[in-house]
């Protein structure tokens, strides 16, 4: 009776095709590579135990409290530094995903055209779906977008903005070369068109020589919104992302935000504060980036092992994933449950591409499982794929 009543936004609502493999992550009779999520094993949980304690009995008043709608002031002033821009161009949300559903709710109108990569994240498209945008695939390479493509699609339809995961991109791992990026910030500028840049992994770096500068350093123009996150450097429990943008976009979204939470949990701000201030950061994103760099070599190497010659893959020169494809004869997707009968499981690659193709790929995280887990895992893949 209730679908009569729905708004045509909610009609649009897509599932996640990553949580819908959720049950799966935490089966210990399961390998998982389907799951982001990051390895406990990397979490300041005693660091944060101790701040925890202490911002709750000397700072109730802040951290049990509501708070700024933009975020603990402090805290906005240490992202402003990191992101060489001034504290009004900053907001804090509720992780990256509340800034990918505000910057929706506050740009696109039903039928807006936003360009996203092929294959792109999950939850960016089911934020722009969200509000019945209209989604266009740009192609992507070993070095990032295409220009020529992104060229293309904006000539032929009135973008009003892209979508782009310069930095390791999820699902894909690549990093999109710094030429690329000039490129893409001179059709956006041409076509007059926004660009989101969503950077939550530009922090895990694996190899020498790797250039995560953003796109947004060198924006002269307030064309590009920058999303970050401190998820995958801390833990994602602690809900705090960020957006930077114009000072007047991101007033507009402070009043959005006001609609939708009022403020980010204040205890969790607290506890990332004085953690931040403590100057703890650098050495925890070393000691994440130490941890991860020995999974990634150990993927590698087992791919290389059970798939050489009959697949490629990404290298994963940072964040957490390696994207596989596999022969066009191939449907990942049809696989999942021979897989999980045969205690493994992945993302199918096709949900990451809104153009319908993709279905010979698919996604595989090295963060979760433990080595010996993770060695075993890629043996029973290369059978359920033999």
């Amino acid at each position: 009776m209730i679908e009569k009543f729905l708004s045509a936004d909610a009609r649009n609502l897509r599932p996640s095709a990553i949580r819908a493999l959720a049950k799966y992550i935490n089966d210990p009779k399961v390998i998982s590579f389907a799951g982001g999520s990051p390895n406990p094993e990397t979490f300041p949980a005693e660091r944060f135990a101790a701040i925890a304690d202490r911002v709750l009995r000397e700072r109730r008043n802040v951290s049990l409290q509501y708070g700024p709608t933009r975020g603990l002031p402090r805290l906005c002033e240490f992202v402003a530094a990191r992101s060489r821009v001034k504290s009004e161009e900053v907001i804090l949300t509720t992780g990256s995903q509340q800034a990918l559903d505000l910057i929706s709710h506050c740009l696109l109108d039903a039928g807006d055209i936003v360009a996203v990569e092929l294959p792109t994240y999950i939850g960016g498209t089911s934020a722009f779906y969200a509000r019945s945008a209209t989604l266009a695939g740009v192609a992507q390479d070993d070095d990032g977008i295409v220009p020529e493509s992104l060229d293309d699609v904006a000539r032929k339809k009135r973008i009003k903005l892209l979508y782009t995961i310069p930095n390791f991109q999820n699902p894909s791992g690549r990093l999109m070369s710094q030429r690329r990026r000039d490129r893409v910030l001179e059709i956006a500028n041409r076509h007059d068109f926004l660009i989101v840049e969503d950077d939550p992994y530009g922090d895990l770096v694996y190899v020498e020589g790797a250039d995560t500068t953003p796109i947004k350093s060198r924006d002269r123009d307030g064309r590009v919104l920058y999303l970050g996150t401190f998820s995958k450097i801390l833990a994602p429990g602690v809900r705090c992302g960020w957006i930077v943008g114009p000072k007047s976009l991101i007033d507009r979204v402070e009043i959005a935000k006001q609609a939708a939470d009022l403020c980010s949990g204040m205890l969790d701000q607290s506890i990332i504060d004085e953690y931040c201030h403590a100057g703890e950061l650098p050495g925890q994103i070393e000691n994440v980036r130490a941890f991860y760099r020995g999974k990634r070599a150990l993927m590698l190497s087992a791919l290389q092992e059970h798939f050489g010659g009959r697949a490629h893959w990404t290298a994963a020169s940072g964040g957490l994933f390696t994207f596989m494809t596999l022969s066009d004869s191939i449907d990942t997707a049809s696989r999942i449950e021979t897989a999980v009968a045969n205690g493994v499981t992945y993302v199918p690659g096709s949900p990451f591409f809104v153009d319908g193709s993709g279905q010979n790929t698919m996604r595989l995280t090295f963060a979760k499982e433990s080595d010996e887990r993770l060695r075993e895992g890629v043996q029973r893949l290369a059978h359920v794929f033999a």
